[in-house]
């Protein structure tokens, strides 16, 4: 064997070991100008080859897979069991949420240049209940509203409830008495209005501000899910009236087979009282009103949502699944099969 051959069998073997034992860069470059000074003839090929094992090297990294939970396990522990290190699970957020104590001298409530007002402007999640209902919603449903309420109410025919279906499968707004909110929310205040845009569904509500002796709002709108609100200021709290609402909401889902699903009318008057205690939150706070359905009015849950460090909300779509309908339905049969079965 030539030389200058025995030289290069010899550096090959040496940068093949440098990457599998993963020598860092600057050493390999090192032993590749040591080959260019012992012979020009191959120095060229051993540099190239230095470099490519020095890329190879600073490549390899251990794998470790994803942390998976227990099957079966609790759906919110297993998020909070692979969750990276430092990343808050929705439980913990909302947790911190119901804890907090509003401080106005450190988080002072922002106001609005125009009128002076709370500004509500911003991105808030998750919601937290500060205050239980003083009494359940369930209890005050008039039992000649049974009938209607097994049917599904206006929902007769395309929500069967006694499986897992519900509106939210079929694109629905969420519950009027939660203020049509879902998850993540962005609010907006603007002269005369507060708006608000919800990014699970992408629907929105719009609710204007009247002053004392100000016009009112066209009263000749069609019915809809979230009906017509018209707000004003009592203090620093926006006081919210909701009615028009065309009878489909379920207030809440059903909860087979011990609970009916919550059905409303179009009879129904809702009050909303939104406050800014500080710069950190906002909390909301409601009573129901609906003759046909319920035999006094209902106060609900005291709730309130943490400002994000955001600048508007995400596009979340909906859109009606004809092949996860089919499977809702199937499922729903073959649990009422077997509960006819236990019977």
């Amino acid at each position: 064997m030539r030389p200058q051959s025995a030289l290069l069998s010899h550096l090959l073997r040496r940068l093949s070991s440098f990457a599998q034992e993963g020598v860092c860069a600057v050493s390999v470059r090192k032993f590749a100008v040591t080959a260019m000074l012992a012979g020009s003839g191959i120095a060229v090929l051993a540099l190239v080859v230095a470099i490519g094992a020095a890329r190879v090297s600073a490549q390899i990294r251990t794998y470790t897979p994803p942390k998976t939970a227990a099957p079966g396990a609790d759906w919110t522990k297993r998020i909070e069991e692979i969750l990276p290190p430092g990343v808050e699970s929705r439980a913990e957020a909302t947790a911190r949420i119901a804890a907090y104590k509003p401080d106005p001298v450190k988080y002072p409530v922002p106001r609005t240049l125009w009128d002076g007002k709370p500004d509500f402007s911003g991105v808030y999640w998750p919601d937290a209940t500060i205050t239980p209902p003083p009494v359940p919603l369930e209890s005050l449903y008039r039992p000649e509203a049974r009938e209607y309420r097994e049917g599904g109410g206006a929902a007769a025919g395309l929500i069967d409830w006694r499986g897992i279906d519900t509106p939210n499968y079929h694109c629905w707004p969420p519950s009027p008495v939660n203020g049509s909110m879902g998850g993540t929310v962005q609010l907006v205040s603007a002269p005369g209005y507060l708006l608000l845009l919800n990014e699970g569904g992408s629907n929105f509500r719009i609710i204007p501000i009247v002053g004392e002796n100000g016009p009112q709002p066209s009263a000749s709108r069609k019915p809809s899910f979230q009906g017509s609100s018209v707000g004003h200021w009592e203090g620093d709290t926006l006081v919210v009236e909701v009615t028009n609402f065309n009878g489909k909401p379920w207030l809440g889902n059903a909860q087979p087979p011990n609970r009916l699903p919550q059905t409303s009318s179009n009879a129904m008057r809702i009050v909303e009282r939104w406050s800014r205690p500080d710069a950190q939150i906002f909390e909301y706070r409601v009573v129901v009103e609906d003759p046909k359905m319920l035999t006094a009015p209902w106060t609900g849950s005291a709730d309130r949502r943490g400002i994000l460090p955001y600048d508007t909300v995400q596009e979340s779509l909906c859109f009606l699944d004809p092949e996860l309908d089919a499977r809702h339905r199937e499922f729903a049969a073959e649990q009422a099969k077997k509960r006819g079965a236990v019977r």
